[in-house]
């Protein structure tokens, strides 16, 4: 049985049990600190899909990839089962999110601080972030296939402001984890970590929530702010589409965007109003689309809240890179109109009136402000750029000036037509 915490605040436990494992919270929980949107608080316990796998929230911030087989290397022999439950309780002092796993709050003030400052400028990052693995590896409950770590900065790093609509923190005193920070397999993915700053910094200037990264000085780490952190130091609750759907995160690439519109907007309800959150969502794919990102699946679109009877509005994009760099015949995550086809200028705005419910005149804005920003802004490079890299950059550019076309208003009629 594992405790689960929302921030340091004990709210019910998680078992292992036939045919379904079960979550049951603890007699007295306030609903603000409901574990789910979909989980209010109730005495009546909630039961898993089976007895393999977790409830999606939980399933949620599972580890993937690399990560997930180096935390097996480390604790897959010292454990009777190694099962999602088992790489839960292994990770589980450090989620995204509010949510924690533990016998108590005190194992959640134990992350060692690192000087990421320093390690932004350390040459030979590659090597560094196996060291870091070894110490990082057990607080870093994030998704993803690319390597990526959770850590705790000493304070060393002043972020830099991306996007005018996220406040400039200041220090923050906090004994979890404060920034992620991501690497790449270089022989697949060259320049991976330049594509996503470069994406980051354009959406930001295409008028969307971004959270702060900055890049290594030798390119091949990328250091991004946790969105979900709050000024005392403790965390906003934070699910993705695959949690909000009821869905576990093998499922990421099924569905249409229809279906995930439809999801946002029966919990998004921010004083804002519904119009504004869900054209910040139409804004983050419209700009997906232009920058030619197909990896633009569920759990890459979320939503953030601190009470869960309360407000809930839409997370900031995060997650973006230009795909078509890598993958030449590469299309959307899920389906728009029943295909994957990247749409057009009229299919966006088709689906921002009728599945988003923005105004006509809205839609339109939100379409020519992305297309505006990506066509003017530019895919940069450092100055010891290798030769992969430069290749990376100039498909980037191609895969952008691709987007921009297809999104112009009334283009000209195009093969996908």
């Amino acid at each position: 049985m594992t405790n689960v915490f929302v921030n340091r605040a004990a709210v019910g436990n998680l078992s292992r049990e036939e045919p379904a494992n079960k979550f049951v919270y603890d007699a007295g929980v306030p609903p603000a600190q409901a574990v789910s949107l979909l989980m209010p608080v109730s005495p009546e316990p909630y039961f898993a899909e089976r007895a393999t796998v977790l409830h999606p929230v939980f399933d949620m911030s599972l580890p993937e990839g690399s990560l997930r087989d180096a935390l097996s290397a480390m604790f897959a022999k010292a454990l009777p089962v190694f099962d999602d439950l088992a790489l839960l309780e292994v990770v589980g002092r450090s989620l995204i999110g509010r949510l924690r796993f533990g016998n108590s709050p005190a194992e959640f003030d134990k992350v060692p601080e690192q000087n990421l400052a320093s390690l932004l400028e350390y040459r030979g990052t590659a090597e560094l972030f196996r060291d870091l693995l070894e110490r990082y590896a057990q607080f870093s409950g994030v998704a993803g296939v690319q390597p990526k770590l959770l850590i705790r900065d000493d304070g060393s790093l002043k972020i830099e402001k991306l996007s005018p609509v996220i406040e400039k923190r200041e220090r923050i005193t906090t004994h979890g984890t404060t920034h992620l920070l991501k690497t790449f397999d270089a022989a697949k993915y060259p320049a991976l970590a330049t594509n996503e700053h470069c994406c980051l910094r354009t959406a930001a200037r295409a008028g969307l929530r971004v959270p702060a990264a900055q890049l290594s000085s030798d390119a091949e780490t990328l250091v991004v702010g946790r969105f979900d952190l709050k000024n005392n130091g403790s965390y906003l609750a934070f699910e993705d589409g695959c949690s909000l759907d009821g869905r576990l995160s093998r499922d990421k690439y099924e569905g249409s965007y229809e279906q995930l519109a439809g999801t946002l907007a029966r919990v998004l309800n921010s004083p804002a109003g519904l119009e504004v959150e869900m054209g910040r969502f139409v804004r983050s794919l419209v700009f997906s689309v232009a920058i030619r990102n197909g990896d633009a699946h569920r759990k890459n679109f979320g939503v953030l809240y601190d009470d869960a009877t309360a407000e809930v509005t839409l997370a900031p994009t995060f997650d973006v890179v230009t795909t078509m760099a890598y993958i030449s015949n590469d299309s959307l995550a899920l389906t728009l109109d029943g295909s994957k086809r990247w749409p057009n200028f009229k299919r966006l705005l088709r689906y921002g009136v009728q599945r988003c419910r923005l105004t006509p005149q809205s839609a339109r804005n939100i379409i020519q402000e992305v297309v505006d920003a990506v066509a003017t802004d530019e895919v940069q490079l450092g100055k010891e750029a290798t030769a992969a890299a430069q290749e990376v950059t100039a498909l980037m550019r191609r895969g952008w000036q691709d987007g921009v076309r297809s999104l112009r208003d009334s283009p000209a009629p195009t093969a996908q037509e």
